[in-house]
């Protein structure tokens, strides 16, 4: 039988394990609270409030060192809502960077079809966006960003294929793609010219998103 005195290390030993259990279970509580709370947010449109309730949320993860060990599903929520926002802003830059946040922990964000739908839409509004700021309108930006993006769904549609809104824009990306390789470049123009780049609210939150 094990002496008195370790007998009652053992216990407090187990206490305080108890209690630092206990305090991280609350501490992450109150993180998916918070999550819930920048979900609602999200769904009613506020998407500087929702974007400013995600970036505090991870924060607190990173100040707990816990960003590599909370739930990938959680992890990867976080990241991918936080780029949703700033895709909405027109925050292109930005939003492939939280993305990169993913594949820095996890090795890779391209097993992901969710990830690689934004990366693809990112890549299409992206590359209409230099096209249109380019004092020549160099044709190449556009067929490269085309060719990219087209690429890109084609990816996510392979880990995904109900995704509709892939479908939807993959063979909207290849209506362009043979528009220009037909060389219908006045019809290109009138294209270019009706998809609306201005911040716009971002889509519903789908369900598998929510915390």
């Amino acid at each position: 039988m094990p002496p008195k005195h370790l007998i009652q290390v053992g216990k407090i030993a187990a206490a305080i394990v108890l209690a630092i259990v206990l305090v991280i279970t609350l501490a992450y509580g109150s993180l998916l609270r918070e999550m819930d709370r920048a979900a609602e947010e999200y769904g009613k449109g506020d998407t500087e409030a929702a974007l400013k309730t995600y970036e505090n949320v991870e924060q607190r993860v990173r100040s707990l060192g816990a960003i590599r060990i909370i739930p990938g599903k959680d992890r990867q929520n976080l990241f991918l809502n936080q780029a949703r926002l700033l895709y909405a802003l027109g925050r292109y830059d930005d939003a492939k960077e939280r993305m990169d946040r993913e594949a820095e922990i996890s090795g890779s964000s391209s097993n992901d079809s969710r990830f690689l739908l934004l990366k693809g839409e990112i890549a299409f509004r992206a590359g209409m966006k230099n096209y249109r700021d380019s004092t020549k309108r160099d044709v190449r930006l556009l067929e490269e960003a085309l060719q990219v993006s087209e690429d890109t769904f084609r990816d996510s549609l392979r880990l995904n294929s109900n995704d509709w809104d892939a479908k939807y824009d993959f063979e909207y990306i290849n209506y362009l793609r043979n528009l220009m390789n037909a060389d219908q470049k006045g019809q290109i123009k009138i294209l270019m010219e009706n998809v609306r780049l201005e911040d716009q609210r971002p889509p519903a939150l789908p369900a598998d998103q929510a915390p």
